[in-house]
């Protein structure tokens, strides 16, 4: 979810809660302060009366009009005071229910009591309440709303240097020689930003030049004394005054170096898919190379009785390394005849899905997710390194496809999602 995003949707929420809330106590307050004065207009209706009866000694004349009433009432005794109601009333004229605001208070004319009531339409001031709420509400919901449009137009600039930034490292190359070129701003913060994420690349860069550099310098030098040690050793198998336990030392020695030599060799091309150097991609024919490396490593099936069952799609392309993608197909393939039993079966699947290669085996020893970790094999694997598996995952996470291991019912089965 994106940083406005976020934002609008917890600033939204709260806006309009602080708004509903806010209109409802606004509504109260007004109500009262209406109210209040309506009562004050009472009031002066109540001493407009007194003062009349002061003067004249005699009740006013009772009025009905549609917006104030006043009556009169006798009562032999008055055991209350002056109070304030509302009440509803049925208007005859208008058809429909009227709210008044109510003031009742004991007279005294020449010894007579009476119950003055004067009452005044509320419905003006409701009126009057609804219309300025309406409005005031409308203005709000406006200015929210123009708000709302502002600090997404001002947000989006001032997050502009940032999202500049972050392309430019989604778009980072360890090996490109290109330089960041990130957008100047005047905010502190992603200008703070932008040094850090220079420097960092910067130390990235030098850092993966180290690498490749100690690699391919190490795998140079490492092979040059392992191919004079392998030399020697074939020139002295060759000597006629060796015994058959010297000759048996030699063929350990040989067998040590060869297997050195293909260490290096696979932690070299470890580190080349880690460090990403396999760059350069294309439209590779997995299908084609999958043909080509079955048909030459059948000879290899035959030395154990291996039966090889093909269903291949033709010509299903994958975008990858074509180094790669022959890596990647000639270790699943060997994994498959090194780890089968005599006798075995291997069955090779290629749809628009998957790549699925399956052989008989033996039980594993160890769970089958762990196979793919470095120096991890099986107790009958025999020379092997154990890193066959390990350069496939390696490859296909490079090229995010998921890759499974399985077994079940004697059958081992590697899944290669394409």
């Amino acid at each position: 979810m994106k940083l406005l995003a976020k934002y609008n949707r917890v600033n939204i929420p709260i806006t309009i809660g602080i708004l509903l809330i806010s209109s409802v106590a606004y509504y109260f307050i007004l109500h009262y302060v209406l109210v209040h004065q309506l009562d004050k207009d009472l009031t002066i209706e109540q001493e407009e009366i007194f003062h009349h009866i002061g003067e004249t000694g005699s009740l006013p004349e009772a009025s009905d009009y549609r917006d104030q009433r006043i009556s009169f009432a006798p009562v032999k005794e008055v055991d209350f005071k002056s109070k304030f109601s509302t009440e509803d009333s049925f208007d005859k004229m208008e058809g429909e229910v009227e709210t008044f605001r109510r003031l009742d208070f004991p007279v005294n004319v020449k010894g007579h009591l009476y119950l003055a009531t004067v009452k005044k339409s509320q419905q003006e001031t409701e009126d009057l309440i609804r219309l300025i709420l309406t409005i005031t509400l409308s203005v709000i919901a406006f200015l929210l709303v123009l708000l709302f449009i502002a600090n997404r137009v001002l947000l989006g600039k001032l997050w502009r240097p940032f999202n500049n930034t972050l392309d430019q490292l989604k778009r980072f190359n360890v090996s490109s020689k290109n330089k960041m070129h990130l957008q100047a701003t005047d905010i502190d913060e992603f200008a703070q930003l932008n040094l850090t994420a220079v420097s960092m690349t910067e130390k990235v860069k030098n850092d993966y030049e180290s690498l490749k550099s100690f690699t391919e310098n190490a795998s140079h030098e490492i092979q040059t004394p392992l191919a004079i040690i392998k030399t020697k050793i074939e020139l002295l198998s060759q000597s006629e005054n060796l015994d058959e336990t010297q000759m048996n030392a030699l063929q350990s020695l040989n067998e040590a170096a060869t297997r050195l030599s293909k260490l290096n060799q696979a932690l070299l091309l470890l580190t080349k898919i880690e460090n990403s150097q396999f760059v350069q991609t294309e439209q590779v024919n997995l299908s084609s190379v999958m043909l080509c490396y079955v048909e030459n490593l059948e000879e290899l099936a035959r030395t154990k009785n291996i039966l090889i069952t093909k269903h291949i799609k033709p010509d299903r392309f994958v975008e990858m390394n074509d180094s790669l993608a022959e890596i990647l197909v000639s270790n699943v393939i060997i994994n498959a005849i090194r780890h089968n039993r005599t006798n075995g079966n291997i069955e090779i699947d290629l749809d628009e899905k998957a790549l699925t290669i399956s052989n008989t085996g033996a039980e594993p020893s160890k769970p089958t997710s762990e196979f793919f970790e470095r120096f991890r094999k099986g107790a009958s694997s025999g020379d092997s390194l154990g890193l066959g598996l390990s350069i496939v995952k390696k490859i296909c996470d490079r090229y995010n496809f998921p890759v499974s291991y399985n077994y079940a019912d004697g059958i081992h089965s590697v899944k290669i999602e394409l």
